[in-house]
């Protein structure tokens, strides 16, 4: 009886099998391989059918914020890329790509190409902008292609460029709206919530509040020919913000790209807010006097510690506390001053006498110097006092470079940049 019963189940079992086969038969009418290479085949259909090819709306870092990436993709696996990071919006450069299968579509960049890899490329210290050399592809439409990051697993998408504006056009329209639009600064109002919103780097902070607490909220964008795109919607004491729209309905003035109740207007913050608020560079070689006096002792001091300074910059540090940033070798250390503004203009700086990281062993070791350019005087002696600075700039609305006049001699001058002095005392 349990020879039958086990024969039974062995016919049930065998039917079933058989069943099951002919129903994955019925669905995948094609082996694995050949359905790789069909789906793999209507994915370079796509790419290449594009005409006047694709926007990557590139977005890697957070708080680098976003880019445009142009791609034109041909049928011999050649790609060529523009973006707007480049001065000639004319450039482009070719290289190679390729469509392969890795538990899914993978679209790889994989020969050197000098513009797509200023995004990917990582720099000595970190993962640099977090690009992506091999992107999974996610879905596909005709006119958008949905990507995540391989390595990074960041969401982007390739949008068809129309047909009808040229590469030149677009970046050069970009640009425009950059120009404008892109401030260290600005005022966002929403009804009776009215803040300073910060900008850096295609970024916006501003502030949420949520039962009574407060939070800064950093929004990625990306700059496009109608205005500026949050990487995603961010929700800001109850109003949902995509972006804001180009241009202004009025000067200086930009709307919601959804809620027209809400708006963006640009605000010139006084040099002595900017000075304190911002990251500014130190450029010995443009410093004069005292300044220059002091800054010129770096180079033995290095010496003394075996140490080089990558850079040198007026700043916060991870706690607030203001003062004299530097990165000396793999250290990040901060030599803190107090200050007072005197006016939209001039600012008084006096060495605190505190530090973050290991400021205080770099003081102790001839960092001191860099305390003495901005809070010092020499009578005999080197001596910290109170000292009062009139600042001035290349451009109040957006400024570039700084220049700190001493109030007492005018032939003390420090020059701050706003983008990185890099090995500011040599390599």
């Amino acid at each position: 009886m349990k020879k039958i019963y086990s024969l039974a189940f062995a016919l049930v079992a065998l039917l079933a099998i058989t069943s099951c086969k002919n129903e994955i038969d019925d669905v995948f009418d094609q082996p694995s391989a050949e359905r790789i290479s069909a789906e793999l085949q209507k994915t370079k259909e796509v790419l290449t059918s594009a005409k006047n090819g694709w926007c990557l709306e590139f977005f890697g870092k957070r708080d680098l914020g976003g880019y445009n990436i142009l791609l034109k993709f041909d049928a011999n696996n050649n790609v060529t890329a523009a973006s707007e990071l480049t001065e000639d919006v004319n450039e482009t450069a070719t290289s190679h790509y390729a469509l392969t299968q890795s538990k899914g579509a993978i679209l790889s960049f994989d020969t050197y190409n000098s513009i797509y890899h200023k995004f990917a490329a990582p720099v000595p210290d970190n993962d640099g902008m977090m690009g992506e050399v091999e992107y999974r592809i996610m879905r596909v439409t005709n006119d958008s292609i949905f990507l995540t990051g391989k390595k990074h697993e960041t969401p982007v998408v390739m949008v068809r460029m129309d047909e009808k504006k040229s590469w030149a056009n677009y970046l050069t329209e970009v640009h425009e709206v950059e120009k404008v639009m892109v401030n260290k600064w600005s005022l966002y109002t929403n009804g009776k919530d009215v803040q300073r919103g910060r900008g850096n780097n295609h970024t916006l902070t501003l502030v949420n509040t949520k039962d009574g607490a407060h939070s800064e909220v950093l929004m990625p964008y990306i700059i496009k020919p109608d205005g500026m795109h949050f990487y995603k919607t961010y929700n800001i004491n109850g109003k949902d913000l995509t972006g804001f729209s180009y241009p202004a309905t009025t000067g200086g003035k930009y709307t919601e790209m959804k809620d027209k109740t809400v708006t963006l207007e640009e605000f010139i913050l006084p040099l002595t807010e900017q000075i304190t608020e911002n990251q500014w560079f130190v450029d010995p070689s443009q410093c004069k006097g005292l300044p220059k006096q002091c800054l010129n002792q770096m180079p033995r001091v290095m010496q003394g510690v075996e140490e080089v300074i990558g850079a040198v910059w007026l700043g916060k540090d991870k706690d607030g506390a203001f003062g004299i940033g530097f990165k000396s070798s793999r250290y990040i250390a901060y030599l803190h001053l107090n200050y007072q503004a005197v006016s939209d203009t001039a600012i008084k700086f006096a060495f605190a006498r505190t530090y973050s990281g290991d400021g205080k062993f770099y003081f102790n070791n001839g960092y001191a110097f860099l305390a003495f350019a901005f809070a010092g005087t020499y009578d005999k002696k080197w001596q910290f006092v109170t000292k009062e600075w009139s600042i001035s700039a290349d451009n109040v609305k957006r400024p570039t470079v700084l220049t700190l006049t001493d109030k007492d001699n005018s032939a003390n001058v420090i020059v701050l940049k706003a983008t990185a002095v890099e090995y500011p005392f040599g390599d």
